[in-house]
């Protein structure tokens, strides 16, 4: 990540109507291909937590979104992207609890 940069980390419960397998391929195909469509996004990932760390860990996932600043980012997620996303959460998340966090690779 480069100085001044930003990432969004957003932990997902998945919607308790749902399988597993129906929150992983909303998510995997439907939200992920939303997401990739907002503007000045640098980088974008989906982490699944695995079947058996899900009770201990709290969230089914999290995603990470990079942008070159707050700006760029609160900018994207106003954008009508950033609406078209936000308005399909509802169809496969339960619970999202978004943070910002400042990024230190070491390796």
């Amino acid at each position: 990540m480069k100085p001044g940069s930003v990432k969004r980390i957003g932990m997902v419960q998945r919607k308790k109507s749902m399988t597993r397998e129906q929150f992983e391929t909303h998510w995997l195909t439907v939200h992920a291909e939303l997401c990739k469509k907002l503007p000045g996004m640098q980088r974008y990932s989906v982490n699944l937590v695995a079947a058996g760390d899900i009770e201990k860990f709290g969230f089914d996932g999290f995603s990470e979104l990079w942008f070159e600043s707050k700006e760029a980012l609160d900018a994207a997620l106003q954008s009508p992207e950033g609406k078209t996303l936000l308005a399909d959460l509802p169809n496969f998340v339960e619970h999202i609890q978004p943070i910002l966090v400042e990024e230190y690779p070491m390796l």
